[in-house]
């Protein structure tokens, strides 16, 4: 497919906070600059030719182009439709915060053992005192990106620091992931589009390299038969309850869902089919879209 410069996009690679926080639309420098950067790196996405900026950055003469967002929330509508850009029909903000909000995952499936996400402090707690697999949980905002709403707990007992970050979560975004942190050993991503139709387009499985604080670095295709029966079944059957899940609460356009391959205590190799799902573009979902980009063409 050769794409045509029909397009003007604005990569608004911060949407999370927007959709965390009613109003949370002015950027700070820390973030202009991170979005700014982080751009340059998305492989393939933004077809030669086509306009693209990102916050913080003035926008260029977009009149009659197709309107492209990283996600479409609103403030990033109103930017492109400033820059003359042609702003077609997108979930709302309530189906965009649903779709990326971790309580639509871990209803569809918890993969680590004791996994579960919790709507109040007492709940928490009780799950703290099954005592985490490995010994240490991780504890999961529900709207966190590139790494970030994170916070690690050792043992069964939350101390002031710890309870203070759960209570603002809890009140903030109505609960929180807690799973055990395990030894990741290898992370894939297996992207995808849903048409406004319901109508699926699958991309290839990819493998994401991760650093060590658990943000993106690269992304590669993986070969058809690069998971086993057992794994391959697992993602088949969550990314199938993932796509129903977004069609439940509005949710049409890019989406992604991690997995990946953990270790346990006993040197078992396990596998997590469902991480996390990100219902908007990805770092890597060009990778895994390619040849396959029916994003690019008016639906």
């Amino acid at each position: 497919m050769v794409a045509q410069a029909k397009r003007a996009w604005y990569l608004n690679l911060d949407a999370e906070e927007e959709l965390r926080l009613p109003g949370a639309i002015n950027p700070s420098r820390a973030v202009v600059e991170r979005c700014a950067r982080l751009a340059s790196s998305l492989a393939g996405l933004v077809p030669d030719g086509d306009l693209v900026w990102t916050p913080g950055a003035d926008a260029p003469k977009a009149h009659g182009r197709r309107a492209m967002a990283w996600c479409p929330t609103p403030s990033a509508l109103k930017v492109l439709s400033r820059a003359g850009a042609v702003v077609a029909e997108a979930p709302s903000r309530e189906a965009l915060r649903a779709a990326n909000h971790r309580s639509l995952s871990a209803a569809v499936a918890q993969c680590l053992p004791g996994a579960a996400y919790v709507t109040d402090e007492g709940a928490l707690e009780a799950l703290l005192a099954t005592r985490s697999l490995t010994g240490v949980w991780l504890l999961k905002r529900p709207l966190g990106y590139r790494g970030g709403g994170k916070l690690r707990v050792r043992g069964d007992a939350l101390d002031e620091a710890a309870r203070r970050w759960v209570r603002a979560s809890l009140a903030r975004e109505g609960g929180v992931q807690v799973e055990p942190e395990v030894e990741r050993v290898e992370d894939h991503g297996q992207h995808g589009f849903l048409a406004r139709d319901g109508a699926v387009t699958w991309g290839a499985l990819t493998r994401q390299r991760l650093d060590a604080f658990g943000q993106w670095v690269a992304t590669e295709r993986m070969p058809e038969d690069a998971l086993n029966d057992l794994e391959n079944r697992a993602l088949r059957e969550v990314c199938a309850g993932v796509v129903e899940a977004l069609r439940a609460v509005g949710y049409y356009g890019p989406f992604g869902v991690d997995a990946f391959r953990w270790r346990s205590p006993a040197g078992e190799l396990r596998y997590c089919a469902l991480c996390e799902v990100n219902a908007r573009y990805s770092m890597g979902w060009a990778v895994g879209m390619a040849g396959r980009r029916v994003d690019l063409d008016p639906e």
